[in-house]
């Protein structure tokens, strides 16, 4: 089996274009919450997210290639690029056919498909837009993205809830190590859509939902009442241990392994004990006592932040009190696709020794009683960073990445 390491990253997010601009904001604890702009949210109760502002993106796509491409498309297809500059990665000297890419994302082009549909049932067939419908498909996010840089191997979407980008990251490390590739970018991207916000704040879903709380996004404090969406893309580029050094590549981190879990709880709803999320994360800790790090799937709701602590807890026992957490989510929100952009913080941490901050964490709650790095970066030596993602409805994903030794 290949070893598989992580040689580049590329990020569209909250808080930053680009791996620099968006790890000075994650070491400084920038929020990238601010009012919806782009659709009215005036009649309900809920009125923030974290929204990317746009790059000019023919900096990072053909001009000819960009004109077919909705928003998320490009969105991810900029990330790739990003990801290719950073890891040094010439792709005219690449095999193309060993060069694959998979992508995860929840609802994939929801604006798009939103247009689509609102043109259908106002005008009629004859009257949508021929591009909007081949781009409303999921898979039209890996399409453009190989189109561009000239991908011939393997080419995946995954739409997995929350676990969306875990689950392209998972299986690129399997066909990574079994050799059918020898780079793969992989990670997820998701866009706040009109729809889609209104859904979630019918659910009841987004802070501040019913509650006399202010709105905004606390993972693990006591006052914690909802999630607020965000959005963005995050990738990174995967490839064997051999190929990369091969080729001189910076290496950010090794992929270790991974844990894979369902439980049967609920359409909605989280495992209640945390017995299934602590399965998960010892499958992917795997010998190992203890990790250095956790880049928590917190997403400030009461359950899954309290149920995340007792599976950590229940993972690592007492050594569960020496580990720093911390939820990336505080910053960029919560997206199904969200760990593509966590999984560029987990393998950054270790390369930087650096923890970045659950920012807005002011009142501890009892039940959420572990290490969340609430006062701020902490610099520390980190061997190995353990990435959870935990979806309502029963998929839980964690993936191990180590320094490379």
């Amino acid at each position: 089996m290949n070893r598989v390491v992580v040689t580049g990253i590329g990020v569209l997010s909250p808080i930053g274009i680009g791996k620099e601009e968006f790890w000075q904001s994650c070491v400084e604890g920038r929020s990238g919450i601010r009012p919806i702009q782009g659709f009215e949210v005036g009649h309900l109760r809920s009125h923030l997210g974290y929204q990317v502002e746009d790059p000019e993106y023919k900096r990072y796509i053909k001009p000819t290639n960009l004109r077919r491409m909705d928003r998320i498309s490009r969105m991810v297809t900029a990330s790739v690029k990003l990801a290719i500059q950073d890891a040094g990665l010439e792709m005219a000297e690449e095999d193309p056919e060993r060069i694959g890419i998979m992508i995860g994302t929840g609802l994939g082009s929801s604006k798009t498909v939103d247009l689509f549909f609102r043109d259908l049932v106002r005008n009629g067939p004859q009257e949508v837009a021929p591009l909007l419908f081949q781009t409303s498909v999921p898979n039209a996010i890996c399409s453009h993205a190989s189109i561009e840089f000239g991908i011939k191997g393997i080419n995946t979407t995954f739409s997995h809830k929350e676990v969306s980008a875990e689950s392209a990251i998972v299986h690129a490390f399997e066909a990574l190590r079994r050799g059918k590739a020898e780079v793969i970018f992989a990670g997820g991207g998701d866009e706040i859509s009109e729809p889609l916000y209104n859904v979630y704040a019918t659910l009841g879903a987004l802070s501040p939902q019913r509650s006399s709380l202010p709105e905004g996004m606390r993972p693990f404090d006591r006052t914690r009442n909802g999630i607020v969406l965000g959005e963005g893309s995050g990738v990174v580029v995967m490839e064997t241990l051999d190929h990369a050094r091969g080729r001189g590549a910076t290496i950010y981190a090794e992929t270790m392994g991974y844990g894979m879990v369902g439980c049967n709880n609920g359409v909605w709803s989280y495992d209640t004990d945390g017995s299934s999320m602590a399965r998960a994360i010892s499958q992917a800790a795997g010998d190992l006592p203890q990790v250095d790090y956790i880049c928590a799937a917190a997403n400030s709701t009461q359950d899954l932040d309290r149920v995340e602590t007792q599976a950590i807890r229940a993972a690592f026992g007492k050594k569960a009190e020496e580990i720093d957490i911390s939820a990336v989510k505080s910053m960029t929100g919560e997206f199904d696709a969200s760990g593509g952009i966590r999984a560029c913080a987990a393998v950054l941490s270790i390369h930087e020794g650096v923890i970045p901050p659950t920012i807005n964490y002011r009142e501890p709650d009892p039940r959420c009683d572990l290490d969340y790095t609430g006062q701020g970066a902490k610099r520390k030596e980190i061997e190995s960073a353990l990435l959870n993602g935990f979806a309502n409805g029963g998929a839980h994903i964690c993936i191990l990445f180590k320094k490379v030794s």
